[in-house]
């Protein structure tokens, strides 16, 4: 087992340390004001996650019984969740005292939001007003007997629980909140000056339960567990998601959080409602903060410049090419890195595409797609004039299942061919390729390929907020390899140990071999070796293992992992020469690269996988060779940024836990 040789650490503690230091730039007076309360959002929206997919999965397994170690830190199910359970208190005590801290700051520069005792007798009136008027016939009130269910529940948003002051039996109110309703109340004064919804609510809820009166009232929400009932692991057709996501909106809670300590009369009818041990419930001051959003749209444009990062503008590549994109492509590889690059280079080569007379057919892998997309846009007019295009639509990809179904029955409609990918393996690849039809000089059809290759989603949205690189290239091997591959996967085949996609690396078939090879390759050189990786998570055993043996060899290891990182370093005898850095900054780190040796012998991928099981294993990954050493010199200055960070950057201890760089 890894554990007893004292290398690595779990990754349920390992994602809470990086949660931790997302909740740290709340607390960073560098960060501007408005962005340090959307940090604390963003942190509170990761944890909501974990709980849903990874605590979710713990608890089934410590249902079902098993005893099954976890070889990265020897403990069980059941030892997870206890620590899980410890450990996030803390972590909750920790985002309220920066919620407060960065309350006071906005209040100081205007930004001022108001709770029920600060209000004089007309603000009252003016909420109570907006209540009547706006609020109150939009609200589901019930009130529920002791024994009664809860409501359906959605767990997308919060809900309001109260003991009311029933004298012969326990009885609690239950108020749900529409989806429509503003969000914010603002009101007269200096500065902006506004009021939650949700504290208005609370504010009036005593003429909702009328004969009774609440006595303790607070704003809950639950996470289910997204892996109950099948979770949607292996539902690749349409119907096969609906009934997948229904089992899911009805599966078991995995925690319920509330906005302050609720009663014994409350908590204990949480308990028995919703099955839940005392551990599960958790408090803390706010809950919901999908107010943000709202309340940075409505701020004056003055004040919000004022407390929110400066504009970012990519930029956009297509100014510097004069002719067509697809004739620059096929003289050169293009590399975009988003969010420095604007996604039009990729969009342009696609309208292009979708109206060039040699174009027969435009593939696609998609697996997340922003709101109103671009690139939908495209795929549909170019399937309108007459060209072939096949796009994969991984149903599969958690929480935005629903959005890719609708997609799907669009781009359908539209004449598109849309797949849902193999049985077995959930396509995660990024891949779109451009299929060109000529005539030979002996009258027969040629076929070539431009292939852009991605680190992350055809998503407009993220494309300016997530850090990823995406490469366009006419090599014709590469082109060959990925046909061959679009067409596998077209087949809904399971793909075989026999068949080959080189040059790319593709998993469950090639990649894990391809990487294990060449971090071989530098161990044969011992001191010489070297090895640089920025990747999201690292979990993998069988990686983890082959880099502490590139350590003990004395190659130079250097791995930039934003998230999830079960390898330690510094650990004596095993991981001295094994430098980890993270990064926590306005963009999130997405790419993924893995860049092997240096000089001439230097081998560099750029991929859709990070180092774990699951993408190594259990989906369809591609690793694609950057071939261009303009290319290849441009990503490594990114990564060396990004390495070098002082102001962002953090190094990981031998006890895992991250420290400001010195």
């Amino acid at each position: 087992m890894l554990y007893e040789e004292g290398f690595t650490q779990n990754r349920e503690i390992s994602w809470l340390r990086y949660n931790e230091r997302v909740l740290e730039e709340a607390l960073d007076d560098s960060v501007p004001l408005f962005e340090r309360l959307r940090f604390i959002a963003i942190f509170v929206s990761n944890l909501e996650e974990f709980f849903k997919v990874r605590v979710g999965s713990l608890l089934g397994e410590d249902d079902e019984g098993d005893d099954i170690i976890d070889e990265k830190s020897g403990m069980t199910a059941a030892d997870q969740l206890r620590q899980i359970h410890d450990l996030v208190p803390g972590l909750l005590m920790k985002k309220d005292m920066a919620y407060g801290l960065v309350e006071r700051k906005l209040a100081e520069a205007g930004v001022i939001r108001l709770e029920a005792w600060q209000l004089n007798d007309e603000e009252r009136g003016r909420c109570f007003d907006f209540f009547r008027d706006e609020i109150k016939d939009s609200l589901t009130v019930r009130i529920l007997d002791a024994g009664e269910p809860l409501p359906a529940i959605d767990e997308e948003r919060p809900y309001i629980m109260a003991t009311l002051d029933a004298e012969i039996e326990e009885k609690f109110g239950f108020i749900d909140i529409p989806r429509s309703l503003p969000l914010i109340k603002t009101l007269p004064g200096n500065g902006f000056r506004y009021v939650l919804t949700e504290d208005i609510i609370k504010m009036f809820a005593d003429t909702l339960f009328v004969p009774f009166v609440p006595l303790d009232l607070h704003v809950i929400d639950i996470a289910r567990n997204a892996e109950a009932a099948g979770g949607t692991g292996d539902a690749n057709t349409a119907n096969e998601m609906r009934d997948a996501l229904r089992r899911r909106k009805n599966g078991p809670a995995d925690k319920l959080i509330s906005d302050g300590r609720p009663d014994k009369a409350l908590r204990s009818y949480f308990t028995r409602a919703l099955d839940l041990d005392e551990r599960q419930i958790f408090t803390t001051t706010r809950i919901d903060f999908s107010y943000v959003d709202e309340l940075e749209k409505m701020l004056p444009p003055e004040l919000r410049k004022s407390i929110t990062y400066k504009p970012h503008i990519p930029f956009d590549q297509t100014k510097g090419i004069r002719g067509s994109i697809i004739d620059e492509v096929k003289k050169r590889d293009l590399l975009s890195a988003y969010p420095q690059d604007s996604m039009d280079l990729f969009l342009g080569l696609l309208r292009e595409a979708s109206f060039a007379p040699d174009v027969t057919e435009i593939r696609i892998t998609i697996y997340r797609l922003a709101s109103n997309p671009k690139i939908a846009d495209y795929l549909i007019y170019a399937a309108r004039t007459g060209k072939r295009v096949r796009v994969v639509m991984e149903l599969r990809a958690r929480f935005d299942e629903e959005r890719n179904l609708a997609w799907a029955e669009k781009l359908s409609a539209a004449g598109c061919k849309v797949y849902y990918g193999t049985d077995k393996y959930k396509v995660h690849s990024k891949m779109c390729q451009i299929v060109f039809e000529n005539t030979s000089k002996d009258g027969g059809k040629i076929k070539n390929y431009i292939t852009q290759i991605s680190t992350g989603n055809y998503n407009e949205k993220t494309a300016a907020q997530y850090t990823d690189l995406s490469l366009m290239t006419y090599d014709r091997e590469i082109g060959k390899a990925a046909s061959k591959l679009f067409r596998d996967i077209f087949r809904g085949r399971v793909i075989e140990k026999e068949r080959s996609y080189a040059p790319l690396a593709v998993s469950p078939l090639s990649m894990r071999g391809e990487i294990m090879r060449l971090i071989r390759r530098e161990i044969k050189k011992g001191k010489a070796g070297k090895i640089f990786f920025k990747i999201n998570s690292l979990t993998d055993e069988g990686l983890i293992e082959a880099l502490m043996e590139a350590s003990c060899a004395g190659c130079q290891v250097r791995l930039i992992v934003r998230g999830i990182c079960c390898l330690l370093p510094g650990i004596e005898g095993c991981t001295e020469n094994v430098c980890i850095v993270n990064k926590v900054g306005r963009f999130l780190e997405h790419s993924r690269v893995y860049i092997f040796g240096e000089g001439i012998d230097e081998v560099m991928y750029i991929s859709s996988a990070d180092l774990m099981k699951r993408n190594l294993d259990r989906r369809v990954e591609v690793a694609c060779p950057v071939k261009s050493g303009k290319i290849r010199d441009r990503i490594k200055a990114i990564m060396y940024d990004v390495y070098c960070d002082m102001e962002k950057g953090r190094v990981m201890l031998p006890d895992g836990t991250y420290a400001v760089k010195n």
